[in-house]
């Protein structure tokens, strides 16, 4: 039993190596790349921008300020990096590597202080995150806002471990979303229980068929059903959440938006993209939402692609 706790409260942590004697001219050069990166980004190219961010990531780490520069652990490697709700996106040479929580053992945060004017201030951190095989270390000016992913990785990495459920129960598990495609499983998983007997009896959904069913507005029965889906993060050997969030954008099932919403940060990338993705569906605003492009180097190209058409309404091939 994976006990409950709050998801990734922070976006985008941007990080980067220290700049030396011989690197301080490229740090100082690649000032204002993080935003052009960001706009990159925004603007659905999230592979060149991520690259572009990192890179850049680095400007405000006092390049030729004379502030004290932490020491990283020794046999750490400095690099450029991006912690995300979903895991680690790393750039230690120009390939875009992605690291899941459960491939991380350890991050810990250290901050360099000062007083100015009687005032304590933060002027730098030092990231550091230790996996099996390596230990990589990265920068940035002022604080990080990591205090969560520090006290709950270890939770964080069952929870994005844990398999997809093609039931609302959580018994019956569909797969990873890591290894394989799972969009096509989860869709069919939904057809099922909207257009059979057994189906319809636990979404109190009318008898009829699947597209019957999905045409009509989800009763309060049935959404009390998906909100106790949603919420059930915490237990079962496979996880209901992606199902649920699936069945409540085909049902029309508006009144889970908030739900989906809170999800969309879920430490786990196949329920956080597919609650962004029904959420879409459902009408709610990008910018609460954010998009599944956000997720898609967390998650199979072919997820993100069903996942795409269906926000916009397209029909899925099951």
């Amino acid at each position: 039993m994976l006990r409950r706790v709050p998801p990734p409260d922070f976006r985008y942590v941007w990080l980067g190596p220290g700049p030396s004697s011989a690197g301080a001219t490229v740090v100082a050069g690649t000032i204002g790349l993080a935003g052009v990166a960001f706009a990159i980004w925004s603007g659905g190219d999230p592979t060149a921008s991520v690259g572009a961010s990192l890179l850049g990531s680095g400007l405000a780490l006092a390049v030729g300020r004379g502030e004290r520069r932490l020491p990283a652990e020794r046999g750490a490697r400095e690099v450029a990096m991006a912690i995300v709700p979903w895991g680690i996106l790393v750039t230690p040479e120009t390939e875009l590597r992605v690291l899941r929580w459960p491939a991380i053992r350890r991050v810990t945060v250290d901050m360099a202080h000062t007083i100015r004017g009687g005032t304590p201030s933060i002027l730098s951190s030092l990231v550091t995150v230790s996996t099996d095989r390596e230990v990589l270390a990265g920068r940035t000016s002022g604080a990080v806002a990591l205090e969560r992913l520090v006290a709950n990785l270890q939770a964080y990495a069952a929870e994005a471990a844990r398999p997809v459920a093609g039931d609302l129960e959580g018994e019956t598990a569909l797969g990873d979303g890591v290894t394989e495609p799972i969009a096509a499983a989860l869709f069919r998983a939904a057809a099922e229980l909207c257009s059979t007997s057994r189906g319809a009896a636990r979404l109190s959904l009318p008898n009829g068929g699947y597209r019957t069913a999905a045409a009509r507005v989800a009763a309060p029965e049935t959404i009390e059903a998906l909100r106790g889906a949603l919420g059930a993060g915490a237990g079962g050997a496979a996880d209901p959440r992606p199902l649920a969030a699936v069945l409540a954008g085909e049902l029309g099932a508006r009144e889970l938006v908030p739900e989906l919403l809170l999800l969309a940060s879920s430490p786990h990338p196949v329920v956080a993209g597919f609650s962004k993705a029904a959420a879409l569906r459902l009408g709610a605003s990008p910018n609460r939402a954010g998009s599944l492009e956000e997720v898609d180097a967390f998650l199979c190209e072919e997820d993100v692609a069903l996942g795409t058409r269906w926000i916009r309404g397209g029909a899925i091939a099951l």
